[in-house]
């Protein structure tokens, strides 16, 4: 009798299957990793523009440029607001009128509070030197609300 060696077709498959099976599972538990990933370079990128603005500061933030990103002339800016749209946020700047005081904030892309009533979370940093994580409505400030 001649010795039979090697898989079968069907314990190829069996093979197979599981691998998908478990791989499906490990791409499933990364989701929320990507999405804090993406956070933390939100978070770099905005304490970025904090440096920016302190470089351009000449006495007030005139200089700082608002947005839409469009109109941004700094290309070092640009470029922040940029990579940051590509990670899912938007960097929004605020300036008080006269510029003496700002607001850089962004939507993050992870969500906070219970799962029945989640709430937008925003990373945020102004010149007095402040800078943390807030769910307030930011608009029309110059100053970060931390509860």
């Amino acid at each position: 009798m001649k010795k039979q060696e090697g898989f079968t077709l069907i314990e190829m498959l069996v093979v197979v299957a599981v691998i998908g099976i478990l791989s499906s599972v490990v791409l499933n538990a990364l989701g929320p990793a990507k999405e804090k990933a993406k956070d933390s370079r939100i978070i770099q990128e905005i304490n970025q523009v904090r440096s920016l603005a302190e470089t351009m500061y000449n006495g007030n933030y005139g200089t700082l440029e608002t947005l839409p990103k469009e109109t941004i002339n700094n290309s070092d800016l640009r470029a922040l607001a940029d990579d940051i749209t590509l990670q899912g946020g938007e960097l929004v700047i605020q300036k008080a009128t006269p510029p003496t005081n700002y607001i850089a904030y962004s939507k993050l892309n992870t969500l906070v509070g219970a799962s029945d009533n989640p709430k937008i979370n925003y990373y945020c940093i102004d010149s007095s030197g402040r800078s943390g994580f807030t769910t307030a409505d930011l608009t029309g400030k110059i100053q970060c609300p931390f509860e």
